[in-house]
């Protein structure tokens, strides 16, 4: 015969805690604001699809009553302790989640889509626009030179790139469109994750430039060589000679 509860929330079917951690809160799943999100918080212990609401919903489970409660059965619970069930609905939840690439990476998206949709990009846009050229260039190198010290760094310690960080070129070249490091580094990343059109409106935008940024020649026919190697004679070609009519 199964003992009878004590008749207080958390011994309630309605009550759903808050977290997968050991908690003394819960939320009503008798609660209609929470029918959107049910097969999420039963099915796969999804508390992201409904966090604001849960926070603000959420009570402790001892309080008294209501006219709706239902005593738990816990004649029908698996012969496991709370932990191995909470234990087993983690693991679920991790087996189900497949990893997923940050939605503004730049590994999936170019630089020209991510300066018109990632808030980063788009808010030192407007922060450096506000600067004089030459602010702008000195913030630009200091990104550039301390993104490749970084990389450098990580490598040697074994630390794996985050797919969520942008490149520190991509972060240098929207602080200043007109950096011709981080215009060639950018190019060649975009060309080398097969965005071959948007790499060569980066480098046909070097032959843009004024004729004394610092180094441009020698920057021009790295792209161009970058190109060769490639095995992309026809832009090679188009590059050079659009930097010989200039």
């Amino acid at each position: 015969m199964t003992e009878k509860l004590e008749r207080i929330c958390s011994n309630c079917n309605s009550f759903f805690p808050d977290t997968f951690e050991w908690t003394e809160y819960g939320i009503c799943l008798a609660d209609e604001a929470f029918d959107p999100y049910l097969d999420d918080l039963l099915e796969h212990g999804n508390f992201e699809c409904c966090g604001e609401l849960i926070r603000a919903k959420r009570f402790v489970g001892d309080r008294e009553v209501c006219s709706l409660y239902e005593e738990a059965e816990l004649s029908e619970i698996p012969d496991e302790s709370l932990e191995e069930i909470i234990g087993r609905l983690v693991e679920k939840k991790a087996g189900e989640s497949k990893p997923k690439s940050p939605e503004n990476s730049f590994e999936d998206h170019s630089f020209a889509w991510l300066l018109e949709h990632d808030e980063r990009l788009r808010s030192l846009c407007r922060d450096y626009r506000k600067q004089t050229a030459e602010e702008r260039r000195m913030a630009a190198d200091f990104e550039y030179h301390a993104a490749l010290a970084g990389r450098v760094f990580n490598q040697a310690i074994g630390k794996p790139q985050d797919a969520a960080d942008l490149p520190g070129e991509v972060a240098a070249l929207a602080i200043d469109p007109a950096f011709a490091p981080a215009i060639l580094t950018v190019g060649s990343l975009e060309y080398i994750r097969g965005r071959v059109d948007e790499a060569m409106q980066l480098f046909l935008s070097l032959t843009e430039l004024p004729a004394d940024t610092e180094d441009l020649d020698v920057i021009i026919d790295k792209a161009c060589a970058f190109l060769s190697e490639a095995g992309d004679s026809g832009n090679a070609g188009k590059l050079c000679a659009a930097a010989s009519s200039v």
